[in-house]
């Protein structure tokens, strides 16, 4: 199945700049059309404007002008817009896309609750809520090669640069969740404790504006454990008055992977507020802890990609750098750049750029993929459609689910019991 998806909807969204990582592109360029068409499928509910319609239009007649030799022929003469319109929401005309719903991880037809998800990277936050049957209503994600694992794995193409007007008046009026796992960006003006004025030019600033234009009933942040004490503290401080001004309610905590069932010790500041300020006294950051096994991550050797193993010099280079060490097995070895080695029974947090920090399995060589993502609680149905090196890099960037998985079960009971 994923050689197949690859080679139609994933290879139509390929038409980017390939100096660059990001997707920065205007309206009519490739990925915005499949941006728009995708969530039009996904949510054919939606109200458009005529602007919209024609971006839809637009989306529909490149993707089928490019769809491969098998598929069904189309004259864009012989159609009117109404009528194009109308093969989109026909069910049996959904064949001609029905790449974008051969997914593990489809939007639910019907949706008590919506959301849209802000900096979604490979969909992490968004995973769980989704388990829940919640609707994607927007997602929005620049980096050309988790746009390609979302894609592969929701059936939608987020949309670029959030900064952008033009991405952001795709998102509906009304929703009912906002997640964001913004990143920590370093704000310019600091110190004077303005709210909501001192976030302007950070892309905090922008998950900021979309509350206060859209005010959902709730919301869902993430970032590194280091947004609490950066710039003394005043960074994280201007936030929350921020969400105070925006008249949310709200609750904050540093939660640790390992505490959640996956083997990684991955710290991270989750912020959860509700509009309605009498429900947040309903929400809390207790869970039961949960064990982890390193057992139920691995794969076995012979599974695992012969080039992920260390050379007999570089495992005989090890053993001396590890000699007087207790070994037990399974295990994760970490080695660090001065090449010192601890033995540990679970992860230290992924990286996702430093090319020295490099994890061991059982000090004989790097994980799989598949691992990568286990360590990030992601489960096996989860789609691979990219190379391993950028799944590295996007699990080093991602989310443990499980722990996301308990706070939208708490999210959700609230929600469900008073909307």
């Amino acid at each position: 199945m994923k050689n197949s998806f690859k080679k139609s909807i994933v290879d139509f969204a390929s038409g980017f700049d390939k100096e660059f990582n990001t997707r920065i592109y205007d309206q009519s360029s490739l990925e915005n059309q499949m941006a728009v068409l995708s969530h039009y499928l996904h949510n054919k509910d939606i109200e458009l404007n005529d602007e919209e319609r024609i971006h839809l239009l637009s989306a529909i007649l490149e993707f089928l002008g490019n769809k491969p030799e098998n598929a069904v022929e189309f004259n864009q003469s012989q159609e009117s817009c109404e009528e194009l319109l109308d093969l989109v929401n026909e069910p049996m005309a959904l064949d001609l896309f029905s790449e974008f719903f051969r997914v593990p991880f489809p939007n639910p037809d019907k949706a008590k609750f919506t959301f849209i998800d802000l900096f979604a990277g490979i969909g992490g936050i968004r995973l769980p809520f989704s388990e829940m049957g919640y609707k994607c209503v927007f997602s929005s994600e620049w980096d050309k090669h988790a746009q390609t694992t979302y894609l592969a794995n929701f059936g939608e193409m987020p949309f670029g640069d959030i900064c952008k007007e033009s991405t952001k008046r795709f998102i509906p009026e009304n929703f009912d969740l906002l997640l964001a796992g913004f990143p920590c960006q370093a704000f310019s003006i600091m110190g004077k404790m303005k709210g909501f004025e001192d976030t302007r030019g950070t892309l905090f600033f922008e998950v900021a504006s979309i509350l206060n234009k859209h005010r959902p009933k709730a919301f869902l942040l993430e970032n590194v454990k280091q947004l609490t004490t950066h710039d003394h503290g005043r960074t994280f401080k201007t936030i929350l008055a921020t969400l105070e001004e925006l008249g949310y309610s709200y609750k904050w905590s540093v939660l640790n992977a390992l505490d959640f069932g996956v083997p990684q010790k991955r710290e991270r500041v989750i912020v959860v507020g509700f509009r309605d300020k009498d429900l947040i006294d309903e929400f809390d950051f207790k869970f039961t802890k949960k064990t982890y096994d390193l057992r139920e991550i691995l794969e076995d050797d012979d599974e695992v990609d012969p080039t992920l193993f260390a050379s007999n010099m570089i495992l005989q280079k090890r053993q001396e750098r590890t000699r007087g060490k207790h070994l037990f097995y399974p295990s994760v070895w970490h080695e660090n750049k001065s090449g010192n080695i601890s033995v540990l029974d679970y992860a230290c947090a992924l990286r996702t750029g430093a090319s020295y920090n490099y994890l061991l399995i059982n000090g004989r060589r790097r994980p799989s993929s598949r691992e990568l993502l286990r360590f990030q609680g992601f489960p096996d149905n989860y789609n691979i459609a990219v190379s391993h090196g950028e799944i590295r890099r996007q699990t080093g960037n991602s989310v443990a689910v499980p722990m996301i998985r308990e706070i939208a079960i708490k999210i959700n009971t609230i929600l469900s019991n008073h909307y």
